[in-house]
């Protein structure tokens, strides 16, 4: 299959609705190149035409409404799409965006690269180890727990023989760093940016096997009916016998959102017997206030998951909260000028570009602009 037949073919499954996230990186990340590489001009009026041609086509078949106004990344995508399509046609390989962003809306005096695999290990006696520049192989060795890197990243423990002992390790993040943990007992967990995993050296505490997280974890937890697993937020615990599921509990936000992909588990909060609890089935998710509100909706597994999957995934978002991600995976601070607009964010972005990508396609909107001045990034109307 020719490139001009594989991308003809990608466009296809965008406008089906079945194309995936990956794919629609894909197509933005093409999009961006189609804006900066020519000022020829495509006629407003066919790139409306067709724009509305693939929101019919759209809507038919995911139940996705076309939205009514620029403040959305997808708009101007799927134009851009079934512009794209029509011009595959007359045997093209590229077509020209006529509008661009100009100066005035981006100003960066440089850029700022995307994060990295990076994580720092605690042992018990205080000793801090940086996983990015230690060797791969053996770390340390704790009461009888051996602690190792992995060829492909992973801090690996492995017990050897029994182990009684209450020592704590501690794995975080710093913002603009992800890691993956594998427990003694084949339990791994992804930690986000900005994050931290708290545990036993052996994981068993008091029959449990119990963990501490802060900021945002995926986990997927090996089956040990003999021993619950227990993750302790700052404001909840959850239990499980073994499942799949994602866990955002970042202390500057309002809310603790579980989600769960397989298996079942309990939700509950901290106070013990006298807090709200509830009951996760696969494909629902439950969201606690920091003032104690307990309330249990429909998961969207997608959104959640996307961090781990190496994307940014925005469903409805203001731009102070998609900043806050941004802030978390760059390493950024941010400020704002004058009043921010009303307008929600959606869209996927993959997490491996330079900030000035993201800034771009943000700033599709006409309603934002930016400005990168070292490490801090001003949002302005």
């Amino acid at each position: 299959m020719t490139e001009d037949e594989e991308f003809r073919a990608l466009l296809n499954r965008y406008r089906e609705g079945t194309a995936s996230d990956e794919e629609i990186a894909l197509l933005e990340s093409r999009y961006i190149q189609w804006g900066t590489e020519s000022n020829q001009p495509i006629s407003e009026d066919l790139m409306q035409q067709s724009g509305q041609q693939m929101w019919v086509d759209i809507s038919a078949r995911t139940g996705v409404l076309r939205p009514v106004n620029k403040k959305n990344l997808w708009p101007r995508l799927a134009i851009a799409a079934a512009v794209a399509a029509v011009i595959f046609s007359a045997g093209l390989l590229f077509f020209k965006k006529q509008e661009k962003i100009s100066q005035s809306e981006m100003t960066f005096q440089n850029d700022i690269a995307p994060g990295k695999l990076g994580a720092t290990l605690t042992l018990a006696n205080g000793k801090k180890i940086r996983l990015l520049s230690a060797s791969n192989g053996e770390l340390a060795k704790e009461a009888g727990v051996t602690i190792s890197k992995s060829a492909d990243g992973k801090l690996v423990y492995r017990v050897n023989g029994q182990v009684n002992d209450n020592r704590i390790n501690t794995t975080s993040t710093e913002k603009g760093e992800t890691y993956q943990v594998c427990l003694p007992d084949g339990s791994v967990v992804w930690l986000n940016a900005a994050s931290s995993l708290t545990y036993n050296v052996n994981l068993i505490n008091h029959g449990s096997r119990r963990v501490k997280l802060v900021g945002e974890g995926y986990f997927e937890i090996a089956k040990d009916k003999a021993h619950p697993f227990i993750v302790e937020t700052h404001n909840q615990v959850v239990r499980v016998l073994g499942t799949h599921f994602n866990i955002n509990s970042y202390k500057d936000e309002n809310v603790t959102k579980t989600t769960l992909i397989e298996g079942s588990l309990q939700v509950a909060q901290l106070e013990g017997d006298m807090g709200k609890r509830a009951i996760l089935r696969p494909g629902e998710a439950s969201v606690m206030t920091n003032g104690g509100d307990l309330k249990v909706e429909p998961a969207d597994i997608r959104n959640a998951l996307a961090w781990k999957d190496g994307f940014f995934r925005f469903n409805q978002l203001t731009i102070d909260q998609v900043m806050t991600q941004l802030a978390r995976w760059y390493a950024i601070e941010v400020v704002y000028e004058g009043k921010m607009p009303d307008e929600k964010f959606n869209g996927v972005i993959a997490r491996d570009k330079n900030i000035s990508e993201v800034l771009a396609l943000l700033s599709y909107s006409r309603e934002v602009k930016f400005k990168i001045e070292g490490r801090r990034v001003t949002v302005m109307r």
